[in-house]
């Protein structure tokens, strides 16, 4: 009699596993489903922004001789303003 409980226990339990397991395969599956819907959002973000980084970058670049020129200019102005202060 004890081994028909305990063998009834076990098929019940084996039974709520095989539900269970399926349950999370399902859900498995929907999560590999918006895992892959957003890799391919990514990659297309990505390459709709990268030719548009790219020539931001080649405007940075252009700019860059500019820009260092005017910190030299700067540099020199404030190094001649605080000379002079320190002269009168």
């Amino acid at each position: 009699m004890l081994w028909w409980i305990s063998g009834g226990i076990v098929v019940v339990a084996l039974i709520v596993l095989i539900g269970v397991a399926l349950s999370v395969r399902g859900r498995l599956r929907e999560f590999d489903n918006a895992a892959r819907a957003m890799q391919a959002r990514l990659a297309d973000g990505q390459r709709r922004v990268e030719p548009r980084l790219l020539a931001l970058q080649q405007t940075v670049e252009t700019m860059l001789p500019q820009l260092e020129a005017m910190q030299e200019k700067s540099l020199a102005m404030q190094a001649s303003r605080d000379g002079g202060a320190e002269n009168s």
